[in-house]
This record gives C-alpha cells, sequence and structure tokens, in this order.
C-alpha cells in the first residue's frame, strides 16, 4: 500500500503566522528606531492608559443610569476618550515613540492619578440607577482631577501645536466637567472623594 499523501498545511494557520512574524518585525524595527521619549510622547503614555479607564467607567454607568441627562454625559464621555486615544496612538509612531509596552499603571500610581481601583469598579458594576450615578459622579471627579495636574505639567514642556492644542481641550473639557458633574453629585446628597494628586514617578518612561 502506497503511503498516505501527506496533509496540506492550514491557510488560516499558515497566514496566522506570516502575521505574527511580520507583526514581530514591524515592532522590532519601531523600537530599533525609537528615540528617548519626549514630552509629547511622556504624557501620551500616561493619559491613554487614563482615558482608557474614564471609557471603561462611563460604558459601564450608561448602562445602569436611570437619569438620561447623565446617560448622555456618560456616552459623550467615552465617545470623547476614546477619540483622543487613537489621536495619542496615531501620534506616537509619528514621533518615533514605541507604541509596545504601554505598561498599566502600578496600583499607587493610580491612586496618585484619581484612577479608580479594581474594588471601585466592581461596586460600580454591583449598583443600578441612582446609586449608579452616584458613584460614577464620585469616582469621575476624582479622576478628572487626576488628569488635570498631568496635563499642567506637560502644557509647559509640550512644544507641538497640534499635541498643545489636544492638551488645553481636555484642560477646558475637563475642568468644566467637574463643576457639572459636582452639581449632579450635590443633587444626589453625594460628596467628592477626598483626593490628592501624587508624583508620576516611572511612568511613560
Amino acid at each position: 500500500m502506497s503511503a498516505a499523501p501527506a496533509s496540506a498545511p492550514n491557510p488560516q494557520l499558515r497566514r496566522s503566522i506570516v502575521l505574527g512574524v511580520v507583526g514581530l518585525l514591524i515592532a522590532g524595527l519601531g523600537l530599533l528606531l525609537s528615540q528617548p521619549l519626549t514630552p509629547e510622547g511622556r504624557f501620551a503614555r500616561m493619559m491613554i492608559p487614563h482615558h482608557a479607564q474614564a471609557v471603561e467607567l462611563a460604558n459601564i454607568l450608561e448602562r445602569r443610569a436611570a437619569d438620561e441627562n447623565l446617560r448622555y454625559f456618560a456616552q459623550d464621555v467615552a465617545q470623547t476618550q476614546a477619540a483622543q486615544i487613537g489621536q495619542m496612538r496615531r501620534w506616537l509612531p509619528l514621533w518615533r515613540q514605541p507604541l509596545v509596552n504601554l505598561e498599566r499603571p502600578t496600583p499607587e500610581q493610580m491612586q496618585g492619578m484619581g484612577m479608580a481601583s479594581q474594588e471601585d469598579i466592581a461596586k460600580l458594576l454591583s449598583l443600578q440607577g441612582r446609586e449608579a450615578e452616584t458613584w460614577f459622579l464620585q469616582l469621575m471627579i476624582r479622576h478628572h482631577q487626576g488628569a488635570l495636574p498631568m496635563i499642567e505639567e506637560a502644557l509647559p514642556e509640550v512644544t507641538q501645536d497640534l499635541p498643545k492644542r489636544l492638551l488645553t481641550a481636555m484642560k477646558n473639557s475637563q475642568g468644566g466637567e467637574i463643576r457639572t458633574m459636582e452639581n449632579w453629585l450635590t443633587d444626589r446628597g453625594g460628596r467628592p472623594l477626598p483626593f490628592e494628586p501624587g508624583q508620576m514617578e516611572g511612568m511613560g518612561h
């Protein structure tokens, strides 16, 4: 009896291997060409994970809020900050800054940036209606308060026009949103969470 013919390679597997090799080559080339972090790159690498959590919190609240205005606000936060993440990720390669190793902040860094802990997020997931709205507002006010010192620190250092305009827009919009959220929180009988900005040592480097 003749030996059975060898089976042909799986086209999908072969394509996945090729794409994986190409991706590794591109990532390696990016690292070789990358320059030391610029002020713009350092800010983007800190703000991308910060924005990503704001999108996460807003998406959670949108499905739980009873107040229509707050649902629209959550939609706007998610859409605006997701768009800004896209801008910053597109700019990093143009500045020859690596897209890889966009590290997640440590718990200490997250606290200093006003970010919610996993326990905070789990609590939001467990709430509905007015209780969810109140807790979201407390978390998001603190989250925005954590962004403002990062923006203020970066603004004098950033020299390129487009990033400077983005930072200015972030500063203005988040400052206004804090005031709006504080009014909503007061209407619900809540108070802002205590927050003291911390040092961002190690972030973005």
